[in-house]
C-alpha cells in the first residue's frame, strides 16, 4: 500500500468517526433501539401469556367417587372429584370448575356451557354408559379399561422439520421487516444530512480538505457501522425474548437464520445508502429532499417482494429465484428464500457476488453525480448536470 493509499484510508476513517460518533450521540438513535426492542419483546410476552391461557384445559367437577364419567372425561379435562353435591356447587360459583356432573347426569354451570365442553361431557357419559353394559356383560377389566382410555394416536408427519421451517421463516420475516424499516429511516437522514452539509455550506469546507469521494465512503462506512451497532442490539434483544418466553423450539436455526439475514444485510445497506447520500446532494434545501429520494424509496419498496413470493404456498418458482439474485432485492429475498426451503449453494454465491458488483458499479457513478452536485445550487440539481459538473 502507498502512501496515497494510506492517505485516503486515514480521511475516510476520520470522516467515518466522525459519523458513528454523531450518531451514537444521537438520542433519537437508542431510543429507537430500546422502543422496537421492547415492543417486540412484549408482543412476545404476550403471545406466551395467551398461548398459555389457549392450551390450559377446562376443568369439570364430578360428584361420586366411582363415578365412571370421570375416568373417560380423564383423558381430555381436569377432573375434580366431589363427594356431595353442595360441595360441588360451592366450587362451581368460586370458578374452580367450569362445569360439574351430577350423580343422575345432569350437568351444572354457572352460567352457560360452551359447545366443545359439552360435546366432551356428552361422549364422556356415552362412553360411561357402555362401560357399564361391558361390565353387566362380564368383560374383564381390562376391556373396560380400554374403552374408558382408548390407545394413543400413532402419528406420523410428512414433513418432521416443518415446525423448524416455520421458526426460519418467522425470524427471517421480523428481521427483514426490522430492517427494511432501519435503512428507511436511516436512508433519509443521511439524505437529509448530506442537504444540510451543502445549504449551510459545510460541504465546501469539508471539500478543501478532502475529495468527495472520500466524504461518501466515509458516511457509508460510518453510518454502516452505526446500523450495525444497532441492529446487533436489537436482535439480540429480540432473540434473548424470543427463546426466554418459548416462542423458539430450535433456536440455533434462529440465531442461524438471524447472521445469515445480516450478512445479506450489509451489501443491502451499502447500496442504498449510496443511493441515498447521492440523492441528498442533488438538493440544496432539505425541504426538497422528499422529492429526490421518492426513487430510491420505490426501489427499497421492491425488495420487499421477494419475501413476500417466499412465503406464498409453492416458493420454490422461477420468479422467486430471478428476484432472490437481483441486486437491490436479493438483500431480502435472498435469506427468506434460503429460510424457508433448500437453495443451490452457487446461486446463493452468484446472488452475493452480483450485489457487490453492483456496489462498485454503484460508488463509481454515484460518487460522480455526488461530487458533481455537492456544489451546484439552486433548487434540485439533475443527474446529468452532476455528471457534467464533475467532469470539471
Amino acid at each position: 500500500m502507498n502512501r496515497d493509499q494510506r492517505t485516503d484510508l486515514a480521511l475516510i476513517r476520520i470522516v467515518a468517526a466522525r459519523e458513528v460518533t454523531r450518531q451514537l450521540r444521537n438520542k433519537a438513535f437508542w431510543a429507537s433501539v430500546i422502543v422496537t426492542a421492547a415492543m417486540l419483546c412484549l408482543s412476545f410476552s404476550l403471545t406466551d401469556v395467551l398461548k398459555g391461557d389457549g392450551e390450559s384445559p377446562p376443568a369439570v367437577g364430578v360428584v361420586g367417587e366411582g363415578s365412571t364419567v370421570a375416568a373417560a372425561l380423564r383423558p381430555q379435562v381436569t377432573v375434580e372429584k366431589y363427594t356431595d353435591t353442595g360441595t360441588a356447587r360451592t366450587a362451581l360459583r368460586d370458578e374452580a370448575v367450569d362445569a360439574v356432573v351430577l350423580r343422575d347426569g345432569g350437568v351444572l354451570v354457572l352460567r352457560n356451557l360452551s359447545a366443545e365442553l359439552g360435546r366432551t361431557i356428552q361422549q364422556a357419559q356415552q362412553t360411561a354408559e357402555q362401560v357399564e353394559r361391558l361390565k353387566e356383560l362380564g368383560a374383564a377389566r381390562e376391556e373396560t379399561e380400554r374403552a374408558i382410555v382408548p390407545p394413543a394416536l400413532r402419528v406420523s408427519a410428512l414433513d418432521a422439520d416443518a415446525g423448524v421451517v416455520q421458526e426460519r421463516t418467522m425470524t427471517a420475516g421480523i428481521g427483514v421487516f426490522l430492517l427494511f424499516t432501519l435503512m428507511l429511516i436511516s436512508g433519509l437522514g443521511i439524505a437529509q444530512g448530506v442537504a444540510e452539509e451543502k445549504s449551510s455550506r459545510i460541504v465546501e469546507v469539508l471539500l478543501a480538505k478532502v475529495r468527495a469521494w472520500h466524504l461518501l465512503a466515509g458516511k457509508i462506512v460510518g453510518l454502516g457501522a452505526a446500523a450495525l451497532v444497532q441492529i446487533v442490539l436489537m436482535m439480540t434483544a429480540v432473540l434473548t425474548a424470543a427463546i426466554g418466553f418459548g416462542v423458539l423450539k430450535a433456536p440455533l436455526n434462529a440465531v442461524g437464520t438471524a447472521a445469515n439475514l445480516l450478512l445479506w444485510f450489509v451489501p443491502g445497506y451499502v447500496l442504498f445508502v449510496t443511493l441515498y447520500a447521492v440523492a441528498g446532494a442533488l438538493v440544496s434545501r432539505q425541504e426538497d429532499v422528499n422529492h429526490v429520494i421518492g426513487p430510491v424509496n420505490m426501489l427499497q419498496m421492491l425488495s420487499l417482494a421477494g419475501p413476500a413470493l417466499a412465503v406464498r404456498p409453492a416458493p420454490d418458482d422461477a420468479l422467486l429465484t430471478v428476484v432472490s439474485m437481483t441486486p437491490g432485492l436479493s438483500w431480502a429475498a435472498m435469506p427468506m428464500r434460503m429460510a424457508v426451503t433448500e437453495v443451490p449453494w452457487w446461486q446463493a454465491l452468484a446472488a452475493f457476488a452480483l450485489m457487490l458488483l453492483a456496489i462498485a458499479a454503484l460508488v463509481r457513478f454515484g460518487g460522480r453525480i455526488y461530487r458533481g452536485g455537492l456544489l451546484r445550487y439552486g433548487g434540485i440539481v439533475k443527474v446529468g448536470e452532476a455528471l457534467r459538473g464533475a467532469a470539471h
